[in-house]
């Protein structure tokens, strides 16, 4: 069955698209079925190009602004923005080659997370220093603590609650973050590894990047934590404060999100999230 652009893209993005690249065709929908986001590979005369485009806006914008103000310090180790407009919902960047390093054979690899972390440490770059980070960051806490009442323990949630009451705020630097920072969005191709997807992409404190890979790899592959972090330059246990709020933020987070999609997974896998949280700093 052949799919049209009209059944992926609106009228208004398929103008732009034309506009901005003439003549196009559709190589490979990669879209991930998630918030209306297609990410589409696109043949051109110039070659191959990637596509995302949703209703959702503040997703495109993000990448827009991260392309124009976060990416230039990777060079070849991150997509380049062709096009961008954030009221249409659409973005063009080059299409990178290689495969995701998720569910590959370089998932697990310390040379993998070596460059990771190299990479990492190029793009947090300090932008200023806010008194305001932690103060919302609490708030949003106890925003998910109250959505979250019947999805997790409730020991674990009062020990969360605890730790929120007991936090102090600290000025914190905000850095230039990916926002999802994982294998999920690394290609390698030649044993070179690359990072896609700057849609989570904004200013935050630069251990906001390193929570997800903490849970999901590091706990358990204490080699590839060591080959990181070797690399990158610093240590979250440099930052408790902040470390201990975008632990809870980013578990909570992920317990509350997956059950207003439906994602049953990845709701337990943000319940298995809070409860080495709640081990480790309760």
């Amino acid at each position: 069955m052949t799919v049209s652009p009209a059944d992926l893209l609106s009228r208004e993005q398929v103008q732009l698209l034309g506009q901005w690249l003439g003549e196009w065709d559709l190589e490979e929908d990669m879209s991930w079925g998630v918030q209306d986001i297609r990410v589409l590979r696109l043949g051109t005369s110039r070659g191959p190009v990637v596509v995302k485009a949703s209703p959702t806006l503040h997703h495109i914008q993000r990448e827009i602004r991260a392309y124009r103000q976060m990416t230039e310090p990777l060079g070849t180790r991150s997509p380049r923005l062709l096009y961008g407009d954030g009221r249409a919902g659409l973005v063009v960047s080059t299409w990178l080659p290689g495969r995701l390093v998720e569910g590959g054979p370089f998932e697990y690899s310390a040379e993998a997370f070596r460059q990771a972390g190299e990479i990492l440490a190029l793009l947090h770059r300090p932008v200023q220093e806010t008194r305001s980070y932690d103060p919302a960051a609490a708030h949003k806490i106890g925003d998910f603590l109250r959505r979250a009442g019947h999805l997790a323990p409730p020991p674990h949630l009062e020990a969360a609650r605890q730790l929120v009451r007991a936090h102090r705020p600290a000025p914190r630097t905000l850095y230039a973050t990916h926002g999802d920072y994982q294998p999920r969005n690394w290609l390698e191709d030649g044993g070179t590894v690359a990072v896609i997807d700057f849609g989570r992409a904004g200013y935050r404190p630069w251990v906001t990047d390193l929570v997800r890979l903490e849970h999901a790899y590091f706990t358990d592959h204490p080699e590839l934590r060591t080959a990181f972090l070797t690399a990158y330059g610093r240590d979250p246990a440099e930052e408790p404060g902040s470390w201990l709020l975008d632990n809870l933020l980013q578990s909570l987070g992920t317990i509350v999100w997956a059950h207003d999609v439906g994602d049953a997974p990845f709701e337990e896998s943000g319940r298995e999230m809070l409860a080495r949280v709640i081990e480790r700093f309760a």
